[in-house]
């Protein structure tokens, strides 16, 4: 064996004031062996060698590029703690090695420390199966189908009556294709106010203006309000749920 490796495992061994007949019990071996280990008269293998090493709580690596004049930066020297750690890193499984590489990466990583917030509470409002047009109109049954959803309880859902959900572009960008509008129910709306409207039996999201029905969207045409035209309002949309339940405020 090197004498440099001999001298660190004796050293070792006397620096952990261990006995050579302890040391042999401890990794199931005779004390001879341990003795002609320490006098250069036998060989561990590298198993052995690793098992005296972490017995000692010496660092394998670091010995064996001073043994052998291994060329190699200094900072890549394993400690015995890391060396602990690769040799179970090494047994994993691969999806065992993927989460724990996942985990030390969110260690380095950290995400931003957030306000611990008040748990959310819900409420249910009604969401009828129709779309108010947010284009040229859409017919209105009598017997609306309607389910009840949850909604966070806040107080623009308090207020609420029903929910609908925009089917169109031409309130764009304030009201887009797919969502959820807060309603409360009104027989009119004040100009320049968003409400949902009935127009000759046709179901309409619109900007209420004098004898108008105003489209955001500048692609899309208004809503011009002839004497003989069968008006209704619904309600008013004091508001707007994204995907996440979160109220978003569109009136203001």
């Amino acid at each position: 064996m090197n004498q440099f490796l001999r001298e660190c495992l004796k050293k070792g061994r006397k620096t952990c004031g261990m006995t050579q007949s302890e040391v042999a019990e401890a990794i199931g071996a005779k004390r001879s062996t341990i003795a002609g280990y320490e006098r250069g008269t036998a060989d561990p293998d590298i198993d052995t060698y690793m098992k005296l090493c972490r017995l000692y709580g010496l660092n394998y690596v670091s010995i064996f590029n001073k043994a052998y004049n291994m060329i190699g930066d200094q900072n890549t020297s394993l400690s015995t703690e890391e060396d602990r750690l690769l040799e179970k890193f090494r047994i994993l499984t691969y999806k065992d090695k993927s989460l724990v590489i996942s985990l030390i990466d969110r260690f380095l990583d950290p995400p931003e420390m957030k306000i611990e917030e008040e748990p959310i509470h819900y409420i249910t409002k009604p969401a009828y199966m129709i779309s108010p047009s947010a284009g040229t109109g859409q017919w209105l049954p009598d017997d609306l189908p309607m389910v009840d959803i949850p909604v966070p309880d806040t107080p623009e859902t308090e207020k609420a009556d029903f929910i609908l959900k925009v089917f169109g572009k031409s309130m764009e960008p304030k009201y887009k294709d797919g969502d959820l509008v807060l309603v409360k129910k009104a027989d009119a709306v004040d100009i320049g106010k968003v409400g949902i409207f009935v127009v000759n039996g046709e179901a309409l999201i619109k900007e209420c203006r004098d004898g108008i029905l105003h489209s955001i969207n500048q692609n899309y045409g208004d809503i011009i309000l002839e004497d003989n035209d069968t008006v209704h309002c619904l309600g008013e949309v004091i508001g707007t749920l994204n995907k996440k339940g979160i109220i978003l405020n569109k009136t203001q």
